[in-house]
């Protein structure tokens, strides 16, 4: 290697390095957000409890429908012992 190469080689690292310095702390110095504010939720009035005898099983009071997983099916599962390939 060249002596001028020995020397513009490490002052181009330090340059580069002292430009991301000076990015950083600059960057470190602007001013915060100013604080959101929280957000609440609304309490429920009435405790979850199990479902009475009459109610169907598949909804909660609120309406929104709960899904209970079945058993899975042995015959779709993908590992080593499949007769059928995708890539035929």
């Amino acid at each position: 290697m060249s002596r001028t190469l020995k020397l513009v080689l490490p002052l181009v690292v330090l340059v580069a390095v002292g430009v991301y310095l000076a990015g950083s702390f600059a960057g470190a110095s602007e001013n915060d957000p100013p604080p959101r504010e929280p957000v609440v939720l609304p309490s429920q009035s009435a405790s979850p409890s199990s479902p009475s005898t009459g109610s169907s099983p598949s909804s909660d009071p609120s309406g929104v429908p709960v899904v209970t997983p079945g058993p899975v099916d042995d015959d779709d599962d993908d590992d080593d012992r499949d007769d059928r390939h995708d890539d035929d």
